[in-house]
């Protein structure tokens, strides 16, 4: 087998169809980050004419350092052919050395173990062979993290993925909890209404981002980072940003029609004596249509009669679609948008034939008083699955250099966390 560079186009063909790819490891990811500073290399194993192995190669200098190397939720090849991982791995170390690297960061989109839609483990089915591969070959782990609060590592290691493969949609949504097949019927009550978002509205989900980091305790990115990331993928239909807005005028003139359907009602079964619960009922009813009709009112003179609410940011390529960003005003979270942009993804997925739809990032602590147990939740409401991935890696390639750089870069995050507090 030989170890080689690819072309793009060589890549692409590869890269689309592995069981193992993101939208991490697609051609035009190189395009988004090099406006931040990232060289870009596509490199491959082939035996004979037929590709087994590649990734797609980020590069940048760490000053006073020389280059940090990173395959985004690489590498592209079948984990259970360890021969294949030793040989693409002596090829990659060889390259790395003629480009004055000091190592190399991986993040695998492969399993640790088996997870259930609970989070709870599938006995015997560590990857302990790879672990123990990984690490004869120079790669040194990074460690399991459990709260997205302590994570360090680039990408989630904690994700969950909603299985579509040759599902229609109606087995999907019986396959739903009670609670999240309520709160998608509620959300069509509401008067919401998606918008394909494009280069001029996309401050409207940069807004959204922006709220939800404040709450969430997140950074977020400029909004000059979603533009380029969107100009250069959308021309390519590799991406979709959707817009939830709520039309408040129309909640208010439906609660004022059901407002006099209620008096009407009333007013006939007054005087009947067959009739004083429903007339209790009708009384509650009521009660709930005046005040809503109030808050309507409040909203309205204070936001406007329609206001976009929520967003989701869509990545689409080879067999999944990944559910990136995720944003909500919190005072409008009730009208339960984000089940309705979920739902409508998934639909989109299932008509488009994509075999998975990920739902991305999760906290690893499921007990339902963790911080991060409501995200889960929402997700888990779904039916989709735990999946815990390996982790992530570095392949030194100077030790020496490593230590240090090591060293220096932790003592540079302490000082920061100490500015902060």
């Amino acid at each position: 087998m030989e170890f080689v560079t690819l072309s793009e186009k060589e890549f692409l063909d590869y890269s689309k169809k592995s069981p193992y790819t993101s939208f991490f490891q697609m051609p035009l990811w190189a395009e988004v980050k090099k406006d931040n500073g990232w060289d870009s290399y596509f490199v491959g194993l082939k035996d004979g004419k037929k590709i087994v192995a590649a990734t797609l190669l980020l590069s940048k200098k760490i000053k006073f350092f020389k280059n940090m190397f990173y395959a985004p939720r690489g590498f592209l090849l079948d984990y259970n052919n360890l021969d294949i991982l030793e040989e693409f791995t002596n090829g990659i170390k060889k390259f790395l050395k003629d480009k004055n690297a000091l190592f190399l960061k991986i993040n695998p989109y492969v399993d640790y173990q088996e997870r259930t839609v609970d989070g709870e483990v599938v006995p015997n089915t560590e990857k302990t062979e790879l672990m123990n591969k990984l690490k004869e070959l120079g790669f040194v782990h990074n460690g399991f993290y459990i709260d997205q609060d302590k994570k360090t590592d680039l990408e989630p290691r904690w994700i969950s993925v909603l299985d579509i493969n040759g599902m229609t949609m109606d087995e999907l949504y019986s396959n739903m909890r009670k609670s999240c097949k309520w709160r998608i019927n509620n959300s069509r009550k509401n008067a919401l209404k998606i918008i394909e978002a494009d280069e001029d509205n996309l401050f409207e989900f940069k807004n959204l981002m922006k709220h939800t980091a404040e709450r969430r305790e997140f950074v977020d990115r400029p909004l000059s980072y979603y533009l380029n990331m969107f100009k250069i993928l959308k021309k390519h239909n590799l991406v979709r940003v959707l817009l939830v807005e709520i039309n408040f005028k129309e909640l208010l003139d439906n609660s004022k029609k059901s407002l006099e359907e209620n008096l009407k009602k009333q007013e006939e079964f007054k005087g009947r004596g067959n009739k004083e619960k429903q007339l209790k009922e009708l009384e509650l009813e009521k009660e709930r249509l005046d005040e809503k009709i109030e808050t309507l009112e409040s909203t309205i003179n204070e936001y406007g009669e329609k206001k976009i609410i929520a967003g989701g940011w869509y990545m689409l390529y080879g067999r999944e679609i990944n559910y990136l960003f995720g944003a909500s005003y919190k005072q409008f979270m009730k009208y339960n948008s984000q089940y309705l942009l979920q739902y409508e993804m998934i639909n989109y997925a299932v008509e488009n034939h994509y075999e998975a739809f990920n739902f991305y990032g999760i906290d690893g602590n499921f007990d339902e008083h963790s911080k991060g147990f409501g995200l889960f939740d929402f997700k888990r409401g779904f039916n989709a699955c735990v999946h815990e991935l390996v982790g992530e890696f570095d392949l030194v390639i100077d030790k020496g250099r490593y230590s240090l750089y090591r060293f220096s870069f932790s003592l540079y995050k302490k000082i920061k966390k100490i500015f902060k507090s």
